[in-house]
């Protein structure tokens, strides 16, 4: 009597996914299984911090299984050739996605941030995507595997009040670069203070503005230093939970050009909570004679930005001139055709 056969595609897929799934439960982390509708992602990591707290910060995770992943070197690792559909499933996907590919002969496991590999440039226009022999799953800690997903290794600060604190406290020690997370916070504000603007150019304004009314000699320098503390300032929004930040998309910035990002995003109820809390400290010191009263110019105020003309206006007689041309090309092929 002939029985079914549980083929060995099935076996080694299991063993993958067991390695994702013995790798939360040791080191404390949620790991849901996709039961149904597995269409090219095989689960989610959640993140649960130090404190036990599922933190709501998710990873999604494709597990690929068996020998055969292994059989094409790169520099640093191996190369994974994804089909077109998943390429451009995992690009869009709103988490990042882990790719984990399984050794079985001696249970190791890999990982890359696949949606984060296909949207950086330099990397997309590949047709592999490389996992790192350094990304070993079993090595890697919970907050390295997350970082993509706004999980840093900081502190959480639960009160407001010392939210603001700190934001005043944290002050960048470079002399040439008088510069703190309180004027990175406030000079962002826009939208009516219900979101934050970052860039170099707001960076640079404040610490101008600072040189000037410190009568400097020299002006602003900026080094390594000086754009970390900057950069500094946007994983402190994301890690105390005050704007929703694309962490994913900064890092392609910062990582892989080697430059700031730019971004505007929304405060969350947490960072109106601070703007509100500069309102009400801002009226006690006004109230007590501290400040002046300078009527309705505040410290916690929206600024403009926009687009400046003349990076731009240069381009407007080509923008149209293409415009017309693809019109009157399209014409001439309607004419052809009929």
């Amino acid at each position: 009597m002939e029985l079914p056969k549980a083929g060995t595609s099935y076996m080694q897929e299991r063993r993958g996914i067991a390695a994702v799934q013995s790798y939360a439960a040791a080191n404390a982390q949620i790991w849901r299984e996709t039961g149904t509708g597995d269409v090219g992602i095989d689960g989610q990591l959640e993140f649960v911090n130090a404190e036990g707290f599922a933190t709501g910060r998710t990873v999604a995770a494709q597990v690929k299984a068996g020998p055969s992943f292994f059989k094409i070197p790169s520099d640093g690792g191996w190369k994974f050739y994804p089909e077109d559909k998943h390429r451009h499933y995992w690009e869009h996907f709103p988490l990042p996605v882990l790719l984990i590919l399984h050794n079985p002969d001696d249970a190791t496991s890999y990982w890359v941030d696949a949606r984060q590999a296909l949207r950086t440039p330099a990397r997309s226009e590949k047709a592999y995507i490389e996992v790192p022999k350094a990304n070993l799953l079993e090595g890697t800690s919970p907050a390295n595997l997350f970082e993509n997903a706004g999980v840093l290794d900081q502190p959480f600060i639960p009160k407001i009040e010392d939210v603001l604190d700190q934001l005043l406290k944290t002050t960048s020690t470079e002399g040439a670069f008088p510069l703190s997370y309180f004027d990175l916070f406030v000079h962002g504000l826009t939208n009516i203070c219900r979101s934050i603007y970052y860039g170099m150019d707001a960076v640079c304004s404040a610490v101008e503005f600072n040189l000037q009314e410190q009568g400097a000699e020299f002006g602003m320098g900026i080094g390594g230093a000086e754009q970390e503390f900057a950069f500094g300032f946007v994983k402190f929004l994301l890690v105390q939970n005050l704007a929703q930040i694309d962490y994913a998309d900064c890092l392609i910035d910062w990582v892989d050009r080697e430059m700031q990002p730019h971004f505007v995003a929304p405060l969350t109820s947490r960072g109106r909570a601070v703007v509100d809390l500069i309102d009400r400290e801002e009226e006690r010191l006004v109230k007590s004679g501290a400040l002046p009263n300078e009527g309705n110019l505040r410290i916690a105020q929206e600024g403009f930005f926009e687009m400046l003309p003349q990076s731009y206006f240069k381009r407007f007689p080509r923008i149209r001139g293409f415009q017309a041309t693809f019109a009157k090309e399209a014409s001439s092929h309607e004419k052809k055709k009929a």
